[in-house]
Order: structure tokens, then sequence, then C-alpha cells
């Protein structure tokens, strides 16, 4: 069941201790936004807001449309803790945190409110478009990234079918701001940072939006999507997918709209019944959808005015730095969403024999795993930094392939998103390797964060992508750039897109 709001102060409590931060440390800050005065808390030496509303509430008449202003307050806010989740089916991780629609807040985390010019990062958070939170930066602890001179900004955005929706009455109401509620979400809060984010010591002209899976597929789409430009500086998209299901004509997102409305009991396609959906209550809503989630972005010839892909070998995308990468064993999130031989086959059209000479593998579960480790996310990873590259744009690849000494011996390779931590600066392991992973991974985004640029002394060199040549970083037990990395493995996927896009990619991937 969808909770209301409790305390703010009580949420703050509650939550802080579940990161096991200390009480606070110092006299609460305190600031004005453009929308009111809030009062935030010092932890661990920085300064945290959390819970400040960007947009209205997405709520009766503003469900499924465009973010509306906020009204403005005079009271100071209690803004020393996180604000409702956005509603999502209740995972065990999450079971004490409130959930509510009216959920369109961000968190702030500041190293000096006195500063001027700290560079910004604006972390959107995975969790297949279906789960997840503005919280997920700080799940352990504060990043050492802000401590390093780093102002973090976290949003929620809506998600699952509130925030993925088209239906005919909808496009009718509003053509130009229908079905992408989540990007129109994220773009909102990319204004609220524009005109506020310097009163918590950063530079609203040095942004960095970076994000993994769900997150990192919201990087590529705000880097395609008009409505975001001149809105951040540069961009590092993880795990994100791009070159396969990554978007779905309005048409078919409809269709599946008006599957959705049917099963929660809503037939037809006209004006009352869409006041119909907006009654059902949030519970009816999330009622309406199981099984494995499939939410995506909506080519509705706006926000996003061609698939995600195809922007980018049109070069139809903000021109700043990009960074792309992926892990060794994304195949990991496949296996949580239930998605073996058959579904691939339905899903995606996948016929695991058609590319198994590619591969040369005779055991069928780990071909299975590398192909679905490399279909939606390496060829993404390297093919997306190809296109940008060949647009001009300054780019860098990876792969991360580094498992903790603890896990080597039962892990296959590095699970999805398991590098998200350490470009935080944050190790999910004791251990000596690790440790300093992290603090290697950390230079570079702090570095890029601050020049777009992650090489700086002391730290492995990585080089720029090349217009025609994969070369990514591959971040291991060993650091080393490696030129033409699984082309032959990944080649039939680049073609696969070229024939399916009718793009190029300017070049003939080469096993």
């Amino acid at each position: 069941m969808v909770q209301r709001p409790v305390a703010c102060a009580a949420v703050a409590v509650a939550l802080w201790a579940s990161l096991g931060n200390a009480a606070p440390s110092s006299a609460p800050p305190r600031l004005s936004t453009t929308s009111g005065p809030i009062r935030g808390v010092v932890r661990d030496d920085v300064r945290f807001f959390g819970g400040i509303p960007y947009a209205a509430p997405p709520v009766g008449a503003n469900r499924w449309r465009a973010p509306q202003p906020v009204r403005a307050w005079k009271t100071e806010r209690d803004a020393t803790g996180f604000a409702a989740d956005c509603p999502q089916p209740r995972r065990k991780e999450d079971a004490a945190f409130p959930q509510d629609e009216n959920c369109l807040t961000l968190n702030v985390a500041s190293p000096d409110l006195g500063a001027r010019k700290l560079p910004v990062l604006f972390v959107v958070h995975g969790g297949a478009y279906f789960v997840g939170s503005g919280r997920e930066p700080f799940r352990n602890g504060m990043p050492p990234l802000v401590k390093q001179g780093v102002v973090l900004v976290a949003p929620n955005y809506r998600i699952g079918r509130l925030g993925f929706f088209a239906h005919p009455a909808l496009t009718n109401e509003a053509p130009k701001a229908t079905a992408n509620f989540w990007l129109m979400d994220q773009v909102a809060a990319l204004h609220w940072v524009r005109q506020n984010i310097a009163r918590f010591g950063g530079d609203p002209d040095n942004v960095t939006i970076i994000g993994c899976s769900a997150g990192g597929s919201s990087i590529n789409a705000l880097m395609a999507t008009p409505m975001a430009r001149d809105l951040f500086a540069r961009a590092s998209a993880h795990s994100a997918g791009g070159l396969f299901n990554a978007n779905r004509p309005l048409l078919q997102a409809q269709d599946q709209g008006l599957a959705f409305a049917q099963r929660t009991g809503v037939t037809g396609d006209g004006a009352p019944s869409l006041a119909a959906l907006r009654r059902l209550s949030v519970a009816q809503v999330l009622a309406g959808d199981s099984g494995a989630p499939d939410f995506g972005a909506t080519v509705d010839g706006s926000w996003l005015p061609a698939p995600l892909s195809t922007l980018f070998a049109r070069g139809q995308i903000a021109h700043v730095p990009l960074i792309s990468g992926s892990t060794s064993n994304e195949a990991s999130v496949f296996g949580l969403m239930g998605f073996g031989r058959a579904e691939m086959a339905r899903r995606f059209g996948i016929d695991l024999s058609a590319v198994s000479a590619s591969y040369g593998l005779s055991d069928e579960a780990e071909l299975l795993r590398q192909v679905q480790t490399d279909f939606l996310f390496t060829s993404a990873a390297l093919g997306m930094t190809q296109l940008a590259a060949r647009a001009g744009l300054p780019t860098r690849a990876y792969q991360f392939d580094f498992v903790p000494p603890d896990q080597r011996s039962s892990k296959p390779g590095a699970d999805h998103c398991a590098d998200r931590l350490f470009w935080l600066g944050q190790s999910p392991s004791v251990d000596a390797e690790s440790r300093a992973l992290a603090r290697t991974m950390s230079g570079w985004m702090l570095n890029y964060v601050r020049n777009g640029n992650p090489n700086g002394p002391g730290l492995p060199p990585w080089p720029a992508s090349q217009d025609g040549r994969t070369n990514p970083l591959v971040i291991g037990q060993h650091i080393a750039a490696n030129p033409d990395f699984r082309a032959r493995q990944l080649a039939p996927w680049f073609d696969k897109w070229q024939r399916e896009s009718s793009q190029s990619f300017g070049w003939t991937p080469t096993p």
C-alpha cells in the first residue's frame, strides 16, 4: 500500500540512522531557494538538504501532465531528510521508506555553501524505470566525491506507469508533452539546478549528468532531447543500452497504454477514459502492471524526435564530452528478470544459434550470459560512444571487469552497475584492491566533472575514443586500453543495429 508522507524530522532520523551516519555535527545550514527558505543538516562535514520540491505535486489533474511550477513557501521548510519515494513495488531494502505520488523532490549535498563555482554532479537513479529514488547515492553514506569539492544533486522522477504512459487522449490533450513524463521531470530538475545551485556553492554552467542502468539510459535521453540543451556541460552513461530496445514508437506506446487501462477496468480512448484513469488510486495503477518491467522512452516527435541511436548517428545531440561504459557480467540483471533463451527470443528476437559462431562457445549457459551482456550493454556502450565520436564529441569508453578478491571464485565478471559506487569514491568491499580502485576511479570522475577530461597526475591514462575504432579502457585487476575490444563477438550486434536502424557507424565492424 502506498503510504502518505510522515513527519520530515522522523524520516530524517530513520533514514540517516539506516545509513550509519552519526548525529549532526554543527548548527543546521540554512538558505533560500527560488521557491522559499530551507533548513538542512550537516553530516560528515557535508551540508545536506533533502526533499526539496522542484515541481508541483503530479497528482489529480496533474497526473500524466508535464511538471508544473512549485508553489512558493514563506515558512522555513525542513530539508533535513529525504522526502517520499515515487510510487513503486515494495522491495525488502526499501520497505521502511514512505511512498507518495507527491514525490517530485531532489536532494543536494554540498561541501561548502560559501564556495563559488564548484562542479556539480547530477545523479539520475536506476531501477529499470520502475523502482529507485534520489536516495540512491547516499545508501552507503556521504559520497567521498562530495568532500573533494563536488556539489551532488539527486532527484526523484516519476517511474513505472506514472512516468511512462501513452494514451490517445493524452496525445490529444498535450501533443507536445505526452508519454515521457519521467524525462520531463528530469529536465525540470535540471532547470531547478540552473536557477538554484549557485546558492549551494555550485556552478550552474558546470553540471555533469551521470546515471547507471535506467539512470544511464536517462543520460542518453538527456543527451538526445532538444529540451535539455545547455542545461549540462558533460555526460556519463553507465550500463545504459541505447542501440536496441531503447525506445518505442508513440503508436506502440499508446497500444501498451490502452492495454494497461483495460487491465485496470478502464476502456475507451477518449477524454472520459483518461479522467477515469486519473481517478484511479495509486495502488490500482501499480496493480495494472505485473511481471518483468517494460518501461522505456517513447519517440513522441517532440521530446524525442527520433530513436535515441538515430539522433546520436545524426549528431543531433548535446555537443558535450561523453563517457559511456558497461560491465563484464551485465547478464546478472537478466537473471533477476528471468530472461532465459526463450524470453530473449520472444522479447528481443535473439537466436543464440545464429550468433554462436562469433562466440565460439560450446557451453550454452556461458553463451547466453555473454550474449545477454553484449547485446544490450557492451555493444551500446561502445557503439553509442562511436556515434558520438563521429559527431565530433570528445568521448571515452570503458569496460568494468573488476571483481573483489573474495568474490572471484563465484562470479564470472562484474555485475550490472557494479562500478557505480567506485565512481563516487566508495568501495563495496574493504579489501585493499577495491579501496585503491575506488580512489582511482573517483579521481578520474573528479577530473572529469572539473574540466571534461578524466586524466590527471597519478592516474592510469584513459585515451579518447577514436572514430572508427573501439578502444575502451578495460578496468579490472589491471587497467589498460584495449583496441578493437571483443571485435569478433560484437560484430553481429553492430551489423544488426546498422541493418535495423538504416543508420551507419561510418565504418565496417571487423571481427
